[in-house]
């Protein structure tokens, strides 16, 4: 029954594709920010020695890029909950046919995960592939370091699929266990 939600949500997701743009740039922005932040680690730990305490000025660096992707992330929360608001007949129809609140949980749930993931992971991408341009065309002094930059991309991914999950459970559990009835006859 899981699976099937899945699929459904999957379906929905591709439906409403456009919609998740916004988002996804959004938490692109910020998985990208995180990304160039940990792969110039050493280049940024430098250069902040000239000006004082390094480990600060890294940390206040680091954590600009992680508010920026979790801005990306609140974006994904609030286009799931709009998108549970204008889906509410919808998942009285899908209550009312016997759908569990399970399935219905998951095919909700479907939507901000895979905006979140493909916001991160393009941000990351791009990262990526920034820092290897800027090196080969000798447009950067410092060359990124594959371990961090690694890090950095898992982590901008890591923290943007587990706040949309956090994010977004809540208003699709609620959504589900509406009655049919109160969903069909008001929309909410």
């Amino acid at each position: 029954m899981i699976r099937r939600g899945f699929s459904y949500g999957l379906l929905s997701t591709r439906r409403r594709a456009r919609a998740l743009l916004l988002p996804i740039v959004t938490t692109a922005t910020g998985a990208f920010l995180v990304v160039q932040v940990f792969s110039l680690t050493g280049s940024v730990k430098k250069q902040a020695t000239t000006f004082g305490n390094k480990d600060e000025i890294f940390r206040a660096t680091l954590l600009i890029a992680v508010v920026v992707l979790l801005v990306g992330v609140v974006e994904v929360a609030v286009c799931s909950t709009r998108t549970i608001n204008q889906r509410t007949r919808e998942i009285g129809v899908l209550g009312a046919t016997g759908v569990r609140r399970s399935p219905v949980v998951t095919a909700l749930m479907v939507e901000p995960l895979v905006a979140a993931t493909a916001g991160a992971a393009v941000g990351s991408v791009l990262a990526v592939a920034v820092d290897v341009l800027f090196a080969a065309v000798g447009a950067s002094s410092t060359s990124p370091q594959p371990g961090p930059t690694a890090l950095g991309a898992a982590l901008a991914i890591s923290i943007s699929i587990a706040s949309a999950a956090i994010t977004s459970i809540m208003p699709s559990w609620r959504a589900a266990s509406r009655p049919p009835i109160r969903s069909l006859s008001h929309g909410g």
